[in-house]
């Protein structure tokens, strides 16, 4: 049976979570990915839910036991329909519930980005971005969590064929990351200092990486996003549209025993 554009992010994004963990370890419900040389990093120590029988309750408990060096609970569920149906359980658990839409580049955008507001900077320099943009989130006062993301950054750099791009492209105003297989592409991390918003930075580093992408040859593009937060706008006007969707379930903090 062909894969269809879901199926080819999904797998990708499966390969990913593989390829930049310290570990992978079969569950009676899913993977674990478990990275303990990076545990501040949510992403690289979580379960990804393949049973779609699977409880609430049951991976609650196996999140526990395999979670445990970790301060947080993430569970990752692919299957948007077995996502909806954890949801109410896990919410009421106090778990945060993470519905991301996949968007795939469709269209034009509706209109261009200002003429070398954006391009292709060294990896040097989009760290230096997203290192200054990690530090104005909420766990930015802790120097170990931003150090930790940027050792993520570089496990995905061997990872994958990997490009960073930058608005403007020699100062701290907003970077994002590409990832390639060669045969598609995943737009990510992109981050604006709280100072350059509104100038149309993440707009012009979204269209950079896309069409160097595009012009690789790669299809589709695509990117994820928070279904309930405003980026999905920009990223329509920008011509993503989205085809599906995948769950996250995040819990913190975790009382030590």
């Amino acid at each position: 049976m062909r894969m269809t554009e879901l199926d080819r992010v999904r797998a990708f994004l499966r390969e990913t979570d593989e390829r930049v963990c310290d570990e992978r370890r079969a569950t009676p419900h899913g993977v674990a990915l478990l990275t303990p040389s990076l545990p501040l990093v949510w992403q690289l120590n979580a379960i990804r839910v393949e049973d779609s029988e699977a409880t609430a309750g049951a991976l609650v408990a196996e999140a526990d036991e395999l979670l445990a060096t970790v301060a947080h609970r993430k569970l990752v569920v692919h299957d948007e329909a077995l996502g909806a149906r954890l949801a109410p359980a896990l919410s009421s658990q106090g778990w945060n519930a993470f519905r991301l839409l996949v968007m795939v580049r469709r269209r034009e955008p509706d209109r261009p980005a200002e003429a070398g507001l954006a391009g292709e900077v060294s990896r040097e320099h989009g760290a230096a971005v997203l290192a200054a943009f990690r530090r104005e989130q909420p766990f930015g006062w802790q120097e170990e969590a931003v150090r930790q993301l940027a050792g993520m950054d570089e496990r995905y750099t061997r990872a994958w064929s990997t490009r960073d791009f930058a608005a403007p492209v020699n100062e701290l105003g907003c970077a994002c990351r590409l990832y390639s297989d060669e045969r598609l592409a995943q737009v990510d991390e992109v981050g604006t200092l709280e100072a350059r918003r509104g100038r149309g930075y993440a707009r012009a580093v979204v269209l950079a990486a896309a069409d160097a992408a595009t012009a690789d040859g790669c299809e589709p593009v695509f990117l994820l996003t928070d279904a309930s937060d405003w980026p999905q706008h920009l990223y329509r006007k920008l011509g993503f549209d989205a085809i599906g969707a995948v769950w996250e379930f995040l819990k913190l903090p975790v009382e030590s025993s």
